[in-house]
Formats: structure tokens, C-alpha cells, sequence
């Protein structure tokens, strides 16, 4: 094997990381796609490189695939999805179709590249409908880590960009904490989410995004140690803090 320069090397530890191909392996596919990631990973699949893979029949993931992509394009679309959400028995807007989307690494919400949707299927060791299908309670459960749903809730933010933006959408965001912090993960979402609508009315950025989570889990949910927990709190927070305060009192 020749000797690589250290993005080579990065993009050979991502491509192992993803498919848990050997040197070699990752070192043939990434050459064979000129070092471009995404199109070494369906060279892996395409060339039956991926065989060997335990668990996994990759021609069952490419008959899965293209069971919902896109007539037209080799995409899962919008169509595609809802169709594969009927098929599992669940809602579009359930938030196990965010981990499902997380472990593809999906780079945009309403739509699965082949490449994603064979990484993602291969990381959970599924190759039809019902062995996902039968996955969904362990999905599920992967919420209850917090370090699992710390790296979903970062996640989450990427994929809720549209393509070219680096903010996401009020309304977006609005939805997206909706749906992480249900099942009163968070007792103050609601409050949060009108209180951004009535007096922000602005997209999220990324660090909004990021230290919120911060405070939710440095804060306890009646502020009692709000001034003690951080003097660099972003000025939404200390906002709604004190939005809140008036509100009680």
C-alpha cells in the first residue's frame, strides 16, 4: 500500500470508521473514487467490496434502496421517506426517524443518498424493512444516553439547515427542540419555543443552539442557580430567564 498524505489518512479513518473496512480495503475504494469519500463509499457497495460485512447482505440494501428512491434521481426523496415510514409502522415526525437519520450522517431533512442510506443501514446491522423495523425499540432507547443524545442533539442542528444556510429557521428550530425534548425531557420547551416566536422572530444560531443544551443541563428548571451557573450565557437565554421571572411572579 503506497504511502498516503495525512488528509488521505483522515479520509482512510473515516471510511473505516463508517463501513469497518481494512486498510486495504478503505485504501482501494478511496484511490478507485479519487479521494472523495462519499464516492468511495458506493464504490465499496457497488463493487461488493462490503461482502464481507457481518450481518449484512449488501445487495439486500441496495434491493432496499431502491424500493424508495426517487424514480428520477438516486435519491430517497420526501416520497420515498413517507413510503418507508408507512412500511415501519411510524409517523414522518417521529424522532427515531432522527436517529435513523443521524447514524446515515443524511446532510439534509427529505432526502437519503445512496451513500448514506447503505452507511446507515450497515451501522445498524439491517439490510430489509423488518429487521429496521424490529431495530426501532433500540433506536429508541439510544435517546436515554445522554452522551448518545448529546451527539443527536448536535447532529440535529446540521441536518435542520437548509442547503447553503448556515442558521437554521425559527419555525425549524421551533419544531426540531419540539420533538428532541418531548416526553418532558425538558419542562420548559413549550415556554421556550413561544417565547422565540413573540420576541425573536429570528433564525437560530449555531451557538444558541449549542448553549441552550448547556443550560439545560446546568440550570435547574426554577433559575435558582441561574447567576452562579454562567456570566456568558447568549443574550436569548438571559432574556428568556428573566421573561420567565416576570411571567411567575
Amino acid at each position: 500500500m503506497n504511502r498516503m498524505t495525512k488528509p488521505q489518512k483522515e479520509k482512510a479513518a473515516q471510511f473505516k470508521s463508517i463501513t469497518g473496512a481494512s486498510d486495504k480495503v478503505a485504501f482501494d475504494s478511496l484511490k478507485a473514487a479519487n479521494w472523495m469519500l462519499e464516492a468511495a463509499i458506493d464504490y465499496y457497495f457497488a463493487s461488493g467490496l462490503s461482502a464481507t460485512t457481518p450481518g449484512v447482505d449488501p445487495k439486500a440494501v441496495d434491493q432496499m434502496f431502491s424500493a424508495y428512491k426517487d424514480p428520477d434521481e438516486d435519491v430517497i426523496g420526501a416520497e420515498g421517506i413517507m413510503k418507508l415510514c408507512e412500511d415501519l409502522g411510524i409517523e414522518p415526525a417521529d424522532i427515531v426517524m432522527l436517529v435513523i437519520a443521524f447514524h446515515m450522517n443524511a446532510a439534509a431533512m427529505g432526502e437519503f443518498t445512496k451513500a448514506e442510506f447503505s452507511e446507515g443501514m450497515l451501522k445498524m446491522g439491517v439490510d430489509s424493512v423488518d429487521k429496521l423495523k424490529k431495530k426501532l425499540p433500540e433506536l429508541r432507547e439510544e435517546l436515554n444516553n445522554p452522551d448518545r443524545f448529546h451527539d443527536i442533539y448536535n447532529y440535529a442542528y446540521m441536518f435542520s439547515r437548509e442547503k447553503g444556510q448556515k442558521c437554521v429557521h425559527l419555525e425549524t428550530a421551533v419544531g426540531m427542540w419540539q420533538l428532541l425534548f418531548s416526553g418532558n425531557r425538558w419542562p420548559l420547551v413549550n415556554e421556550w419555543c413561544d417565547f422565540l416566536q413573540k420576541h425573536h422572530n429570528r433564525a437560530i444560531s449555531k451557538d444558541t443552539w449549542t448553549q441552550l443544551y448547556d443550560f439545560i443541563k446546568t440550570v435547574k428548571p426554577d433559575f435558582s442557580n441561574f447567576e452562579e451557573s454562567s456570566s456568558a450565557w447568549p443574550y436569548l437565554i438571559d432574556e428568556f430567564v428573566e421573561h420567565i421571572r416576570e411571567t411567575r411572579t
